[in-house]
Order: C-alpha cells, then structure tokens, then sequence
C-alpha cells in the first residue's frame, strides 16, 4: 500500500490543479483594472435621472466608467445609449463592466403568482388566447416555475450580439463546464470579459446589451443596450470611393413606460405584465432617443443609415413614403432603398426594397437617395394583427423619422448609380456551406402554452420545455456544419438569435395568408444563402438555416429575441464541442482551502521526486527477498 502513496499523491496534486482551474472566474475586484486589450471600454450599468422626449426619466442605464457628466442638467441627446465601441478584425477586446445600480426608488418590482392570477381572473379582449379550463380559485394554487419568473432587476451581464468570439454567458467567459453558472453581476460587483475578434471577422454595426435570464426585457426597455461597430475601415473607404461621405446611425427601440407622480421624475419603466402584452401607457418608437427626429441631405445625395433595431418585444418596418401618403399602401406608395449589408455582414452588390422588415436585434445598413426636395418620413407600418394573434393596433403604426431634402449642388454626388456599386462581402461565396457538408438536422420548436394555473403565463417552450442553465439542450461540434428547422406553432412572431455563430437562411415559409397579413410576405422575401445572426420565424410558419460551428467552443445558448418570451423560458442551451463533465460536478465551496490541500499535496510530492533521485546515488538493494517470494507465488499458481 505504502508503494503506491506517491501516484496517489501525483494523482490528488492533478485532482488539486484541476479543481483550481474548474474554480476559475473572471469577476474582479472592482479597484483591479480590466484593460490588457488591444482596445478597452470601462463600462457602468447604473441609475439615472435624464430628459426624455418630454419627459424627465429615472431608469437604468450603461455608461462610461470614465464619463462622470451624464445626468438631467446636461443629458447629450446623442447618448441615449450606451458609448459606442469599436474594435478591429484582429483586436482583442476587453470590458469591464461594474455594476453600481440602485432602484430602490423606482420600479418595476417582480411579477408573482399572484399578479397572474389576478390578471388572469378577466383576460379582457386585449389577451386573445382561448381557455379550456378555469383558474384555480387562489393564487397559493398556482404552479410556479421560479427560475422562468423574471426578477433581479439590479443584477446584470453584456452579451456582445453578433459578433464571433468566446462564449460569455456563463463563468468564465470560454467555459467548457456544463455545470457553468450564469454570469450575474450584482449590484457592487465587477467582471472582466475578454474577447479575441478574429483575423477574418465581418465589418459592420453590432450591439451589446444585458443579457441575464429574467431581467433582460426591463433593462433594455429601460435603455441598457450600445452600439458596437467591427471597423477595418473597408466599407468606409468604399463608400468614400463613391462619394458617399454622410453616414448617420438610426437606433430603433420601444421603451415601455409609466406615469409616476415623483419629486425626481415622472416616468419610468412600467411593470413587466405590461410591457409583455404591449399594454404600456407610454410605449413610442424612438429613433436615437426622440421622437420623430429629422435627417438633413439633398438632391442627389446618398445618405448612408446604419439601423440597428433595439426593439424589446416588436417587429419594425421600414418604409419611406413622401410625407402626407405615409398612410397608403407601401408596394403603391412606397419609395425604394438599397440594402448593402445585414447583421454585420456586408452584401457584394446593393438590393433594392421598398420595405424591409425586422425584428429585435437585426440590423441592415441602407442607402438613400431623392431626386426632388421636400420632406419624407420613415415608417412603421403593417405589422399589427400579424404580430401577435391577430391583435390590431400592436404594434402601433408611426412614422419613425422624417428626412429634410433640400437642393444643394454643393452636396457631394455618387460617382456611379448605386445599382452598379460594388462592395467587399463579409463572407466570399467559397465559405458558403454546402449541402453535402450537413451532417445532422434538427427542429427547433417555439411554443406558448396558456395554463392559466401556471406562472408565468403565457408559457413559453423550446421544444417543449421552459429554460434551464442547468440542462444542456443542444450539442455540436466545432468543424461540423448542422442544419436547424425552426417551427413556429403560434400565430405570433419569434426572432430566433444564436450566439457567437452566425448562420445561412435557406428557406422560409407560413401557413398564413400573405394577402391578409400583406407584410408577411416582405418578411419571407429574402435571398437563399442569406448570412444572420437573427432570422424572423414567421407566424404559424418555419425558417430552414445552416450553422457551421467554427471558431469557438463552450456553453451558450440561443433564444427568442423577444425579450419579455426570452426572460419567461424561450431559451435554450447550446454545448460546442466536448462538455468537461471530469470534474463539473465537485462544487468547490472554499477555494482556500484547495489551495491549501494542492500546495500540501505538492509539497509531498516534491519531497518524495527528491527522495527518490536520492536514493538512486545509495547502494544496490537486496531484492532476493522479493525473488524468493516471487517464487512461491508462482508455484501456487502452477
């Protein structure tokens, strides 16, 4: 027994170190600095007084952990948002993000089972589900599944949406364990996230914003997003080429917001319920934070709109129609545009629209042109009743923005139509996948339930089932290229958005009538092979996407973009190569003492290594013992 001491102590040292590094994180001290990047963003989730539209707002937001001017004497109208970040192909990235909120003076507070229960008792004609059962007869009845209630309004995490690097919703960033925990930042806590962009990474218009399960749709309805561009400078330098040189963002969000009668301000954001059903009292389209803000440019001028829809539980259109036909039919009235890129990846050649249609989290870089002076809106049009169960007037229509031109032939003109323009893709047509390189197919199922005795409620499924970080749900593999059918059983819409692996449209299609829902058919319009990170899976309908799993692996997930259907379970976890389950399941409750035993354990083995060499100097053993009994072992044998 004693011969084998030294490979069970070499073995408990191993255990030791791996047990050390399964207990690693990348939460910080908040006095440590994050900033080993090639680029580094100091940024602070906190709880703010500003003025919005003609309102004063108390809420939360992201700002810089080095910007101290921020506030209701003298709020830049440009910084609704979060600081916009930009990284190169290449660049590594790190943020730390600290987290100084504190909403004890404003709301919302957590739905419970007894706020459903209430609700429930009469739905009226704003919830037009049909009920095949009558509600328990009180709340202490209801069956409550706790970790798909949303809550922890205070606590936070970032996801960098699109973009093609570690997996980070769960600690650390990168993990292989399947027993991960999700990142969540509490109030006077700090995390240091780290990311590599690669070599070849898409340019173009992302975003970040919070991501933790329960509390994301608050947040962002609260304004907790920011834009982050991947900037080599290749569109940019195109676009100059073609005389091209006006460039504005265009942020579209749909703030969910209650009166408050308050010494510091009078809205902030409504109770989850509400902002869920679209039911709020104050719940505009804003464009960069305003209502209805004017563009300038003139004839024959390109404007360049980079639009990212931050939208938290709505589709959007984007249709520009003269002003005063706003109200007309969009293929009769509606002007053309060109679409040069989506979600961050840029098109070889412009495509020409008269409508597009998204959904929270997409973002498509557009081209403008006017040929006569005078005032055009953008705008939100059609969506209702296709949205959500045939529900009218959510979303409502609204023009979004009005766009000034003027003549002016000191304004810069493009050298050659836009038609005929030629841009650098974001992906060559040799990386497309390719049928033969599909090695499984898989369906993924969006579904509600309507259990009135269930909180939440509605329920929303994957397959069946409600979120859990603590199942893994999906597994592939790095290399190997999978296909995905996404069902949507529902006549209501679900974006479907994976993480840090964007992805190939083939097919859509839907049940419903394109003639009833006219914009349904925009939102199946769309090239085959088209390059996402979200993809709209029509109501009562279907998407077919390919994913090649390529630079990273870990535990992540994908979801429904509807944020409020995110929170209350429409996610899914996804494992990227092989889960680490070696050691997953020892929870280290003090990692001193650990550290401790590994340096005990160290310190033997050392001790017996030396030993050892040592004795190989002494003199040669008698081992004629050992021969003799050897022997007697062998004639028992025989």
């Amino acid at each position: 027994m004693k011969s084998k001491s030294p490979l069970m102590l070499i073995a408990l040292s191993l255990l030791c170190g791996l047990m050390v590094a399964e207990a690693a994180t990348d939460y910080i001290s908040c006095d440590d600095p994050c900033n080993g990047g090639d680029v580094n963003y100091d940024l602070v989730s906190t709880v703010e007084t500003v003025k919005l539209m003609n309102y004063t707002y108390r809420g939360r937001f992201y700002k810089s952990g080095t910007d101290d001017n921020r506030g209701i004497d003298g709020f830049p109208e440009s910084r609704f948002m979060g600081p916009t970040m930009r990284v190169k192909p290449g660049q590594s990235l790190w943020i730390k993000l600290s987290n100084e909120m504190d909403s004890s003076d404003i709301g919302p507070t957590p739905p419970t089972a007894a706020d459903y229960w209430v609700r429930l008792q009469k739905p009226g004609e704003a919830i037009k589900y049909r009920y095949y059962q009558l509600p328990v007869d009180d709340p202490s009845r209801m069956l409550v599944d706790t970790p798909n209630i949303p809550g922890h309004f205070d606590s936070t995490n970032l996801h960098v949406h699109g973009l093609d690097v570690e997996v980070h919703m769960f600690d650390p960033v990168g993990t292989h364990n399947p027993d991960a925990p999700h990142i969540k930042i509490d109030p006077g806590e700090c995390y240091c996230y780290k990311f590599n962009v690669p070599e070849h990474h898409p340019e173009g218009q992302y975003w970040y914003h919070p991501h933790l399960h329960g509390s994301s749709a608050v947040q962002l309805w609260g304004g907790m997003f920011g834009l982050l561009y991947v900037d080599g400078g290749t569109l940019e330098s195109e676009l100059e080429g073609y005389g091209i040189t006006t460039t504005k963002d265009f942020v579209i969000w749909d703030p969910a917001f209650q009166n408050v009668d308050k010494d510091t301000h009078n809205i902030e954001v409504d109770e989850f319920l509400e902002g869920q059903t679209t039911l709020s009292k104050i719940h505009p389209f804003l464009v960069n934070g305003k209502m209805n803000p004017t563009f300038e440019t003139a004839t024959g001028q390109v404007l360049h709109l980079r639009v990212l829809c931050a939208t938290i539980e709505n589709e959007n259109t984007f249709i520009v129609y003269e002003e005063g036909r706003e109200e007309e039919f969009w293929d009769d009235a509606g002007l053309d545009f060109w679409v040069i890129g989506v979600d961050g990846v840029m098109f070889r050649k412009p495509s020409r629209k008269h409508i597009a249609v998204l959904a929270g989290g997409q973002r498509n870089e557009i081209l403008l042109q006017f040929d006569k002076p005078g005032n055009y809106v953008i705008r939100q049009h059609g969506i209702d009743g296709m949205q959500f169960f045939d529900m009218r007037g959510h979303p409502h229509n609204q023009t979004l923005a009005t766009i000034r031109v003027t003549d002016d032939e000191s304004a810069p003109k493009p050298t050659i139509p836009i038609d005929e323009m030629i841009f650098t893709p974001g992906y060559d047509e040799s990386e497309s996948i390719q049928a033969h390189e599909i090695v499984k197919s898989e369906n993924i199922v969006f579904s509600m339930g309507a259990d009135r005795n269930k909180a939440p409620f509605p329920q929303y499924f994957v397959n069946g089932k409600a979120f859990s970080p603590d199942r893994l749900d999906f597994l592939a593999h790095p290399g190997e290229a999978r296909e995905y059918v996404l069902i949507n059983g529902n006549h209501n819409v679900h974006p479907f958005h994976i993480h840090v692996n964007r992805f190939q449209v083939i097919e859509m299609g839907s049940e419903l009538s394109t003639e009833t829902y006219p914009v349904l058919k925009s939102v199946m319009n769309f090239e085959p092979g088209l390059w996402r990170d979200t993809v709209v899976v029509p109501p009562n309908g279907r998407a077919r996407i390919w994913v090649k799993y390529g630079n990273y692996t870990g535990k992540t997930l994908f979801h429904c973009h509807f944020l409020a259907h995110e929170d209350t379970g429409m996610m899914s976890t996804l494992f990227i190569g092989e889960p680490d389950f070696t050691f997953s399941r020892w929870k280290v409750a003090n990692i001193d003492t650990v550290i401790m035993m590994c340096v005990g354990a160290t310190v033997l083995v050392v001790g017996i290594l030396f030993a050892v060499l040592f004795s190989r100097n002494s003199a040669p053993k008698d081992y004629s013992s050992v021969s003799t009994m050897n022997d007697v072992k062998a004639k028992v044998l025989d």
